[in-house]
């Protein structure tokens, strides 16, 4: 690798036959590497985690690959995981990573963020599709700049008994999207005084029967959607600044609580 210490960008989009990234820390220029859909990709060494000048890692759709080597990379802007079945856990985060703004997670196995995720200071979105079980953790959701999480078709678990939250944790999340995440009238409560700052609140498809009193005490909160909650009967809590409603597809809703919302001059 002597010889391409100025390489910038590094491509191995869809090599169906790359099984090993090697070690790479000769090339500390490089600021793009891509691995994308290389579908028999199995291990990639920790000097990938170490490239001081890398703004773009993309390794989605790399299916057979299991586990990912710490990073410290203080230039990192984009962080591409999604489609990544087999991987099972979310890499460390060795040194503080400023630049990265989003994280998008599609099809992964991961479960749960390492505490190390904090370090992701600069991420103000977060997304995961499709992961068939996701535990937000405290460790995952206490970024100073994070405003936005969005979860959908997943099963959403409650956090850890020994996990201290703090709604101080989440004060800054403004847009909270938990769509068919399995939400219960046992776990629901608890997500919503968490989030209590939050401005726009989807909760659709989800299996819920009751929409708690305490979602009054969500002040800020002017958008709420309830679309295909088919279980959904009896709302006791309507928040004060709720400026658009949606229930569609609500079918079991009771007929007392359809007019405690017209009363509200709330329209579905």
């Amino acid at each position: 690798m002597q010889k391409l210490t100025n390489l910038k960008i590094l491509n191995f989009k869809d090599s169906e036959y790359l099984t090993h990234i090697h070690d790479i820390s000769g090339l500390s220029n490089l600021e793009d590497l891509s691995m994308k859909n290389c579908k028999n990709l199995l291990t990639i060494h920790d000097s990938v985690g170490h490239l001081n000048k890398l703004k773009i890692l993309d390794v989605g759709g790399c299916i057979k690959l299991q586990s990912f080597p710490p990073l410290k990379l203080s230039s990192l802007q984009k962080l591409k995981l999604s489609g990544c079945e087999s991987l099972k856990s979310f890499p460390e985060i060795l040194g503080v990573m400023q630049y990265i703004k989003s994280i998008e997670l599609d099809k992964t196995s991961i479960e749960e963020f390492p505490f190390s995720f904090q370090n992701l200071t600069g991420l103000s979105l977060l997304e995961v599709f499709g992961n068939g079980r996701v535990r937000l953790s405290s460790s995952s959701l206490m970024m100073s700049n994070l405003k936005k999480v969005d979860v959908k078709n997943c099963h959403l678990l409650l956090p850890k008994e020994n996990d201290k939250f703090s709604s101080e944790m989440f004060s800054k999340v403004r847009s909270l999207h938990l769509f068919n995440s399995n939400l219960s009238d046992e776990s629901l409560p608890k997500f919503l005084t968490l989030f209590a700052n939050v401005q726009k609140l989807d909760l659709s498809a989800n299996h819920f029967t009751i929409l708690p009193e305490c979602l009054k005490d969500c002040n800020f909160l002017y958008k709420l959607c309830l679309d295909d909650c088919k279980n959904l009967k009896e709302i006791r809590g309507i928040p004060p600044s709720l400026k658009y409603f949606s229930a569609q597809s609500c079918n079991s809703l009771t007929s007392s609580s359809r007019s405690m919302l017209l009363n509200q001059v709330f329209f579905a």
